[in-house]
């Protein structure tokens, strides 16, 4: 069953240090589909299966001092950033990445 799914969504498996010299703000684009309990974020290059969502958070990551990401913690503390990579990385200033974070927000187990 389909549920909801947001296009070109920026995603990092941890926060973008300076240390870490990656010039974008990402690691990869893709989608990201809201199922029942569960998030999938697939790209050309990997799919991510996240279950068992702990925390769901919204603000800055790492160097990234413009955009705000969604932060998700799940699975004994494996970390997912995401944020809106719409409009050349603007979608996010425009409210995607909050309208991803409040879409996010409701799967936290246990709240």
């Amino acid at each position: 069953m389909a549920g909801i799914v947001f296009k070109k969504v920026w995603y990092l498996p941890a926060e973008n240090k300076w240390e870490d010299k990656n010039l974008l703000a990402m690691r990869d684009t893709g989608t990201v589909e809201l199922t029942g309990n569960s998030i999938v974020f697939r790209s050309k290059k990997e799919q991510i299966n996240i279950t068992g969502i702990s925390s769901v958070t919204y603000g800055k990551q790492g160097r990234d001092f413009v955009n705000n990401w969604v932060k998700v913690e799940y699975m004994n503390g494996n970390i997912a950033y995401f944020a809106d990579g719409s409009l050349l990385g603007w979608g996010g200033m425009f409210g995607g990445t909050m309208k991803l974070f409040k879409a996010i927000f409701p799967l936290v187990q246990n709240r």
